[in-house]
């Protein structure tokens, strides 16, 4: 078990990661906070370690910020790394993994079966299954209407790389 002060070290690191890597790639704070829909000032908690950020926040930065995911997780890592610039193949399965375990938590909270959502969206309720799943991308065209029916930000239904499918 984690000792209770290991958290706030560990947003306080991630803070500094994303100072860094923003400042690298010459974008700022207020510029960041729109590309997530939140406020500058949430941001900037981001960055001094005061709030935890998501995996789907993380993931808009370092694509903006034109760094590899993991390189918020590899202590070895640097933004001007060159093996940065290669893409971990398991990445696009995770991130659809995350996303489908975030849209059925959605779901759940919103009290709608898989048949619901699937007549509100018009697919087959197979294919709400395989979303929450991630064993299938959620295609563009229903991300607004799914964020919209289960009370979601559009941007928790995207995944950093959109040509995996």
């Amino acid at each position: 078990m984690d000792h209770p002060d290991s958290s706030a070290v560990r947003q306080k690191i991630m803070g500094v990661l994303l100072r860094h890597v923003r400042q690298a790639a010459a974008r700022s704070q207020a510029e960041l906070a729109a590309s997530l829909h939140i406020t500058t000032a949430r941001y900037a908690q981001y960055e001094h370690g005061q709030r935890e950020i998501t995996l789907p926040e993380l993931e808009v930065i370092a694509e903006l910020c034109d760094v590899p995911l993991g390189f918020f997780f590899d202590h070895e890592a640097s933004v001007d790394d060159e093996r940065a610039n290669a893409p971990d193949p398991a990445i696009p399965r995770l991130q659809r993994k995350l996303i489908g375990l975030q849209l059925r938590q959605a779901r759940q909270c919103a009290g709608k079966s898989l048949k619901e959502l699937a007549e509100a969206l018009g697919v087959p309720s197979r294919h709400i299954s395989d979303y929450e799943n991630g064993e299938r991308e959620i295609p563009s065209e229903l991300r607004p209407t799914l964020a919209a029916l289960l009370n979601m930000a559009p941007v928790q239904l995207e995944s950093v790389d959109q040509t995996q499918g």
